[in-house]
């Protein structure tokens, strides 16, 4: 397992407002080295940017859409290099 560091640039679009997403997102976060953040969007889409492993991303990633899959229409992820981020992982709000 690699521990280099990449970046998630993540959109996910359907019901995720309003609905605990970005709760859920924190607290999926939980036992995983992730850290960056999570927040609603103006457009009614949530946005997930955060920095770890690949495994623990793609982790992260299994853990929101098996949570949230009847709230899930859409996901795009862009794949970026690590940014330096304060070491967690937040709602952050607008």
């Amino acid at each position: 397992m690699s521990d280099s560091q990449i970046r998630y640039v993540v959109r996910f679009d359907g019901q995720v407002q309003g609905v605990g997403f970005r709760a859920n997102a924190l607290s999926q976060s939980r036992g995983l080295r992730v850290r960056g953040f999570v927040r609603n969007r103006a457009d009614g889409s949530v946005e997930l940017d955060v920095v770890g492993s690949e495994p623990d991303l793609r982790e992260l990633l299994k853990r929101i859409d098996e949570s949230m899959k009847g709230n899930i229409d859409d996901r795009v992820i862009e794949t970026l290099p690590a940014e330096e981020r304060a070491d967690e992982f937040r709602i952050r709000y607008s």
